[in-house]
């Protein structure tokens, strides 16, 4: 399963990096959130985020394994699925085009709802990226 998605910020590439490096900020844009702790100054890095989405909730242990501001940041899960997060910021005409990309395998028990996932990773990326947006032009 692989998602991804863009959007054009008003801000420039080291604004919107340093917002979406900072897991202290996670909670006003990202959607399933409900807690994120842990700093992020370069790869190796830990964030231990809680989430709640569908009716469930989890805590997941997310490490740094690409930061070169202002252009990339990639966390990876290990536990219970292995993903993939990444951020990639650009300079482009006035502002950012960030890039949000998921990439992951569903457990061998969640192929036959491969579609579902697939659809709600869509909806999920594209309406964090919405209001990463909206969040970063009204600061």
């Amino acid at each position: 399963m692989e998602t991804r998605a863009s959007v054009h910020i008003g801000r420039s590439p080291e604004a919107v990096f340093d917002f979406i490096s900072d897991p202290a900020n996670d909670r006003v844009w990202r959607s399933h959130l409900v807690s994120s702790r842990g700093h992020i100054t370069g790869q190796g890095d830990r964030v231990v985020e809680t989430y709640a989405y569908a009716g469930r909730s989890g805590a997941v242990e997310l490490e740094v394994t690409e930061y070169q501001r202002p252009e990339r940041l990639t966390l990876v899960v290990r536990d219970p699925v292995k993903v993939r997060i990444s951020f990639g910021c650009r300079a482009e005409d006035d502002g950012t085009r960030v890039t949000a990309s998921i990439r992951g395998e569903p457990p061998l028990a969640a192929k036959m709802f491969a579609g579902r996932i697939q659809r709600e990773a869509d909806e999920l990326v594209r309406t964090d990226l919405a209001s990463l947006k909206r969040v970063l032009e009204t600061l």
